[in-house]
């Protein structure tokens, strides 16, 4: 079954650097990249997160990019409009009295347009979405996403 997934900026990043939220060794973004390209998932793509990732890469400047799978997925999900879903839609409020990490909302508010899978390294993230049943939404990190990509081949 084809899915769809929401990157945190900071996967885009760990990807590239193939290194994980500690800057340590480790390639599970750049796999679950390039897993989202060989099994033709898809990514959920925002104007509010363009922003994000622009900002993400633009720290890549400083370190050069250890991935190049990463680095031409990514270019593919510029170009390619099969390996993304764009949305233009505005931004929909938070439920009542749903609590995000205020840096986090925009990833969880767009997430609320069409629900795709979040994927993020941020622990109060991940908390926030997955134990607020009233957002319908879920959300792993990389690794579990990468595992659950693969399980989920067409």
């Amino acid at each position: 079954m084809r899915q769809t997934f929401l990157l945190d900026e900071n996967i885009l990043y760990h990807a590239i650097r193939r290194v994980d939220k500690h800057n340590i060794p480790d390639s599970t973004a750049a796999e679950l990249i390039d897993a989202i390209g060989e099994i033709c998932h898809v990514i959920f793509v925002h104007p509010t997160l363009i922003d994000r990732y622009q900002t993400a890469l633009k720290k890549l400047r400083q370190h050069p990019p250890r991935s190049e799978e990463a680095k031409d997925f990514l270019k593919q999900l510029l170009y390619n409009n099969l390996k993304r879903t764009l949305e233009y839609s505005e931004l929909p409020d938070l439920p009542p009295g749903v609590q995000v990490p205020r840096k986090d909302e925009h990833i969880v508010r767009a997430a609320l347009i069409s629900r795709p899978t979040i994927v993020a390294e941020d622990s109060d993230l991940l908390e926030a979405i997955n134990n607020q049943p009233e957002l319908g939404l879920q959300a792993m990190d990389a690794r579990m996403a990468l595992e659950f990509a693969k399980s989920e081949q067409p």
